[in-house]
């Protein structure tokens, strides 16, 4: 945008008024904006309707695509009709596996599996190889990739061309495949887009199918391998048992240490002899106790009938019996006959006899346990003697046991890890036939009735959207390259000049004879315009520059041709002539003199060149504008050197003698940046006028012209602002009369 110091400031503040106010500015600097569009509306809106115009006609030209969609469920619920951990276990419900999934579902393997399933290399959308040459195939970027950068086919073998064929292929399936989690849930949603609807939704369902199968096969493929190396490792395990066990029974053998019953034979002869040794000593004990008991009851003289064995014996009790009887008959027969009668006495004998047998039975019977007391204490020294011999073995067979509870130890050990793997291995080679995926399709994709891309009415929002936003992005670029001047306030801050007035351009309005009318008539005819009043506003600010000695000659100049200085000197001129002034215009541009050709008249034989010459009088050389009454002096022929002729004395004394005869002398010179003239001719010259061209003069141009006037000590009066368009104007804000125009222009008759 074209903004000056002008344009950031609001013209009701003072200096002082909005240094705090930020919002002012930046209110302001909106305003700005909106009129720096408003400027270059027309820029915008072509902008708009050519680019979208052109985006919604490639758009109807696209081949419609469509995009199906099927849906798959990571299931983490498993059956388990065997109880026994699977081999290939299922998948963990967290995010990380459901985006891993993801992957494995957008992988190229799935994607091979899915061409070589549907035939899709035989499919001229996704093999661009089966497609028909056509000059279009240009405008695809890849195909100039690939013939600027691509490898030589011509080296390689079927096999590889075949292998790039399909590789092209998997890579325009994956182009068109879109797989995403849905949310934060286990559902993953496969889009894949086709120009065929139908097709679309075979190849997405069966994207997913594949996935499932995929993962099925995974874990047959996991139990099989489970299976086989099961099967490798319990061959080597049977053996390794079947030696172990081997090596034991034979150390075993060669040591003597066969066992039954958990325990060696030695081990269980030492504890039968243990055993035994414990009942011969209680037997011997109990054998010993008797016979010193009856011993000791013989020796003191008691009865020796409280022996058990005295009291077990049945020859005592017969004999006792016997005595019992002769004791019954002793005491009847006494009672008949004397102590001394033959029949007592033979009883007596006969008890004298029976106690004689019971004493040696008695003495027998003592001399029984002696007997086996002595036999027992026999045996039971036989027994330790064994006892200590097995001892003896028992501790020689002692380190022989340890080594061979090692050997069976690691037989145990062996059996163990066989059995373990034994029950694994039945159990893996039913699980391969129970196995289930972790996956499973819960809705088929199904061919979509409207088409996914491309979407009419989203590209023709975004085209408006992009083609408005292009042309406002160019109107600021060339509102922002515009170099011209349009304002008054621009003006005053670009050459530090005043503003003396902008002259409108006039309407283009067609005469009886159809011609355009000049500026110049323009003004006679309508004496009441908005260009006659810029002319006579222009000749009080001249007039007002300095009071006390007006300025009496005025040249016009400018930075370069074409910028509406002559037009402006001619008609100010004959403004000020029409005023009842006496005026006179002399045309100073003596390489391109135009004022005859512009006021109509015919061409001079004598001009300025000739009356500086001295060839001429004054009279000869001033022609009479019938119109107005302006005095003109034209240029009738050039000269050799323009800066030294319009410079010399001669020059300076027609201007002191025009001061005397006329009240204002005009002068149009050449543009300041081409030619001297100007410069040289400024320096005589009361007040020098400076043409700009409204939004045409180049700004570097203006600067560089008023730097070489100054240069020349030129008094430069002020700007006009020429061919001004004031309803243009008035789109470049405040600080300029033009943005006022509409408001006060029905004082004007234009």
């Amino acid at each position: 945008m074209n903004m000056t110091p002008r344009d950031v400031i609001r013209p009701d503040l003072g200096p002082g008024d909005g240094a705090g106010s930020d919002a002012g500015l930046v209110e302001l600097d909106l305003v700005a904006l909106f009129r720096a569009l408003r400027r270059r509306l027309g820029v915008i809106i072509g902008i708009t309707f050519v680019v979208t115009g052109l985006v919604m006609a490639a758009v109807f030209q696209m081949t419609p695509r469509y995009t199906a969609e099927a849906q798959v469920l990571l299931d983490n619920q498993h059956t388990q009709v065997v109880d026994f951990q699977a081999v290939m276990s299922g998948l963990p419900a967290d995010s990380a596996t459901v985006d891993s999934q993801v992957e494995v579902m957008n992988s190229r393997s799935i994607a091979e599996r899915v061409v070589d399933k549907l035939n899709l290399a035989d499919d001229v959308e996704f093999n661009a190889a089966l497609a028909q040459p056509s000059v279009l195939r240009w405008l695809d970027p890849r195909v100039w990739v690939a013939a600027l950068f691509g490898s030589d086919e011509k080296n390689l073998t079927p096999e590889q061309k075949q292998q790039l064929m399909m590789e092209a292929v998997v890579n325009s399936v994956l182009a068109r495949e879109n797989v995403s989690r849905q949310g934060l849930t286990y559902i993953i949603n496969v889009d894949f887009t086709s120009e065929n609807a139908e097709k679309a939704a075979k190849i997405a369902t069966e994207i997913a199918n594949t996935y499932v199968l995929d993962q099925l096969e995974a874990k047959f493929d996991a139990t099989k391998q489970a299976n086989e190396w099961l099967s490798q490792r319990l061959d080597g395990l049977r053996q390794q048992v079947a030696d172990s066990e081997r090596a034991a029974a034979l150390y075993r053998s060669a040591n003597g240490l066969q066992s039954t019953q958990g325990a060696t034979i030695n081990e269980q002869q030492l504890s039968e002899l243990n055993a035994q040794l414990i009942l011969a000593r209680a037997d011997l004990a109990e054998k010993q106790a008797k016979y010193d008991r009856a011993r000791q009851i013989l020796k003191s003289g008691g009865s020796i009938d409280s022996v058990v064995d005295v009291l077990q014996s049945k020859t005592i009790s017969d004999l006792r019996q016997q005595q019992a009887e002769l004791a019954s008959k002793e005491a009847d027969l006494s009672t008949k006959y004397g102590p001394r009668h033959p029949a007592i006495l033979n009883i007596e004998a006969q008890r004298r006899d029976i106690q004689r047998q019971i004493g040696e039975e008695v003495r027998r019977i003592v001399d029984g346990i002696a007997n086996d007391a002595a036999v027992s204490a026999t045996r039971v020294k036989a027994l330790e003697g064994s006892l200590k011999d097995l001892q003896n073995t028992s501790s020689e067979n002692s380190q022989a046991e340890i080594r061979l509870r090692e050997l069976e130890r690691e037989a145990a050990a062996n059996k163990t890890v066989y059995e373990s793997f034994l029950n694994r291995f039945k159990e893996t080679s039913q699980q391969q036939s129970l196995q289930t995926p972790d996956a499973r399709v819960i809705s088929r994709a199904a061919p979509p009735l409207v088409p996914s891309f491309p979407r009419k009415g989203l590209f023709g929002v975004a085209a408006l959207a992009f083609s408005l936003m292009l042309g406002v992005g160019v109107a600021l670029l060339l509102d922002r390259l515009d170099n011209g001047v349009q304002t008054s306030s621009q003006v005053e801050e670009l050459l530090r000049l005043p503003h003396l007035v902008s002259v409108p351009a006039i309407p283009v309005e067609m005469g009886g004879n159809r011609k355009p009318v000049q500026p110049h008539d323009y003004l006679l005819q309508k004496p009441l315009s908005a260009f006659s009043e810029s002319l006579r506003s222009l000749r009080s600010a001249l007039a007002l520059s300095d009071i006390d000695n007006p300025p009496r000659v005025i040249l016009f100049t400018s930075a370069l041709p074409n910028e509406g200085k002559t037009t402006t000197a001619i008609s100010f001129a004959r403004a000020a002539a029409h005023a009842g002034l006496r005026v006179l215009l002399i045309d100073c541009d003596l390489r391109h003199p135009s004022i005859h050709k512009a006021l109509g008249m015919t061409q001079p034989k004598e001009g300025l060149v000739e009356y500086l010459a001295g060839r001429v009088a004054f009279a000869n050389v001033v022609q009479k504008d019938a119109a107005s009454g302006l005095d003109v002096i034209p240029v009738a022929s050039g000269a050799a050197n323009p800066p030294d002729l319009l410079g010399s004395a001669q020059m300076r004394r027609i201007l002191r003698e025009a001061r005397e005869s006329y009240e204002l002398v005009v002068l149009d010179t050449a543009p300041v940046m081409p030619v001297a003239d100007s410069r040289v001719l400024s320096q005589i010259a009361d007040k020098t006028v400076f043409a700009v061209r409204w939004n045409e003069t180049p700004r570097d141009a203006a600067t560089s012209a008023v730097k070489e006037l100054r240069a020349f000590k030129a008094d430069i009066a002020g700007v006009i602002l020429t061919v001004v368009d004031t309803s243009k104007q008035a789109k470049y804000g405040y600080g300029d009369g033009g943005y006022y125009y509409r408001r006060y222009s029905r004082y004007y008759s234009n």
